[in-house]
C-alpha cells in the first residue's frame, strides 16, 4: 500500500512531466503507424485503408482512452522507479525501460501472437514500437524528474 501511495505522490508533484509523456507516446504511435510503417503495419494486420468519408473520431475513442490509461500507468511506475533509483544520466533510464519492457510486453507480445498466428514481422513492428514508445516515455520522464 505505501507504494501506491509514493506512486500517488509521485503523480500529483509530476503532473506536466506525465502529460507530456502522453503526448510524446502519442506522437510516436502517430509517426509510426503513420509515415514510417503504416502501409506495412495495414498489410501485415490485413487491413485496408478506410475511405475519408468511412473514418470517424468516435471509430478512434476507445484506442484513444485505452492508450492514455495505458501510459498514465507506465509513466506513474516508471517515473517513480526513476525517483527511487536516482539514476545518475538518462542511459540508465533506457535501460530500466528495456528491463521493464522485455517481459511485460515483448515476451506478452510474443506468447499472445505465437498462440494467434500472426506473422513474426507483424510480432517485431508492434514489440519494436512499444519498446520506442517507452523510450521516448522514459526520456520525457527523466528530463522532468
Amino acid at each position: 500500500m505505501i507504494h501506491l501511495i509514493a506512486i500517488a505522490g509521485y503523480v500529483s508533484t509530476h503532473v506536466v512531466g506525465i502529460i507530456l509523456a502522453i503526448i510524446v507516446s502519442f506522437a510516436v504511435g502517430f509517426l509510426w503507424h503513420g509515415p514510417l510503417f503504416g502501409k506495412q503495419w495495414m498489410a501485415l494486420n490485413k487491413m485496408e485503408q478506410p475511405k475519408k468519408e468511412e473514418m470517424k473520431f468516435s471509430m478512434m475513442l476507445p484506442g484513444i482512452a485505452a492508450n492514455i490509461v495505458m501510459v498514465f500507468v507506465q509513466s506513474a511506475v516508471l517515473g517513480r522507479a526513476f525517483q527511487i533509483l536516482i539514476l545518475p544520466n538518462i542511459g540508465y533510464a533506457f535501460i530500466i525501460a528495456t528491463i521493464l519492457w522485455l517481459p511485460f510486453t515483448a515476451l506478452t507480445i510474443v506468447n499472445s501472437y505465437a498462440w494467434t498466428g500472426k506473422p513474426v514481422q507483424l510480432m517485431v513492428l508492434d514489440a519494436a514500437f512499444y519498446l520506442v514508445s517507452l523510450y521516448a516515455v522514459a526520456a520525457v520522464l527523466y528530463a522532468t524528474l
